[in-house]
């Protein structure tokens, strides 16, 4: 069945992902009768012949942009300018939504009269590392987010286009605005599937995971979490260097203030308690299994925890560093 509905898709680099979800656009129970594909790869991309077809036989308006160097936030935002529908509906090349996404997305907001529905993305991973990063960030419940939203285009008026100028965090930010606007919006039964979990190695994901906070650090979004990190690392920092003994005993073995090893039992107890929340508490939270966190993944999930949360204290503070100069 074929609606009036443009389904914005911008890629880079991606080529074998591009090509795989739009074939999977022929078997969905509801297909956009306009794709807007922005794309910022170096080689444009080249579409096969089965989809042309497909394309040309369901009279689909198909819209290729090839634009090199474009942030995803700058080529939804062309993806939007261009697109002829009220209806829009959002992927990126690394999400797989089920074939009855559009059309249970669609039914959802007709049936709550809505402005649109947010995305309901599951990470896959598969292997030991990308399942150890997904119990420390995503964990294994679907959770919001844009890639997968249906929205109404007037929806854009009142809450901006995205922000243009950031690789990371302008869909974050995007859909906080929404919120501030009280846009009225359903949640999915549906949800997408995310694989580029699988690929992730732990080199690869401290640069980009610093790379996407230094990024998104300049970001309204962000500035709750910039102010908790720098400030809980500093917090920590001071605990560290702890004065207990000198402030409330002034050294004096005999006080009643005066703890014996205070340092060293300051460091157990905040180390207990970090590994307690974030290789137990948090990920249970998210919905990662008890076999999995014990009897010893959850070590491996609190050091890296750490060392995520060190290196997004210091894109914070490379961030502040920056606004000052």
């Amino acid at each position: 069945m074929i609606k009036k509905i443009s389904l914005i898709i911008p890629s880079q680099n991606a080529e074998a992902k591009l090509l795989n979800l739009i074939r999977s656009i022929q078997n969905w129970e509801v297909i956009p009768n306009e794709i807007i594909i922005v794309d910022s790869s170096k080689v444009e991309p080249c579409m096969s012949e089965e989809f042309k077809h497909f394309v040309k036989k369901f009279q689909i308006r198909l819209l290729i942009i090839h634009e090199k160097n474009l942030y995803p936030g700058h080529a939804r935002n062309i993806g939007i300018s261009n697109s002829t529908n009220d209806l829009l509906a959002f992927l990126d090349t690394s999400t797989m939504p089920c074939n009855k996404w559009l059309s249970s997305g669609l039914n959802l907001i007709k049936k709550q009269n809505t402005d649109g529905v947010w995305g309901h993305t599951y990470y896959l991973a598969d292997k030991f590392f990308p399942k150890i990063f997904r119990a420390c960030t995503y964990g294994a419940k679907p959770i919001k987010t844009f890639p997968g939203s249906i929205l109404q285009k007037n929806i854009f008026n009142r809450c901006g286009l995205f922000i243009e100028s950031t690789r990371a965090g302008e869909d974050g930010d995007w859909m906080s605005r929404a919120e501030l606007q009280e846009i009225n919006m359903s949640y999915p039964e549906k949800f997408l599937n995310y694989d580029e979990l699988k690929d992730t190695t732990f080199r690869s994901l401290l640069k980009k995971w610093f790379r996407n906070h230094i990024f998104g650090a300049k970001l309204p979004f962000f500035r709750a979490h910039k102010d908790y990190y720098y400030y809980a690392i500093s917090f920590v920092a001071v605990v560290i260097a702890f004065n207990w003994n000198w402030i409330l005993a002034s050294w004096d073995e005999e006080s009643f203030f005066f703890i014996p090893n205070i340092t060293k039992i300051s460091v157990l107890l905040i180390f207990t308690i970090y590994v307690f929340l974030r290789g137990i508490y948090l990920p249970r939270k998210k919905g990662i299994n008890l076999g999995f966190i014990f009897p010893i993944n959850f070590i491996f999930i609190a050091l890296l925890s750490g060392f995520l949360d060190l290196t997004k204290a210091l894109a914070f503070g490379f961030s502040k560093l920056d606004k000052s100069r």
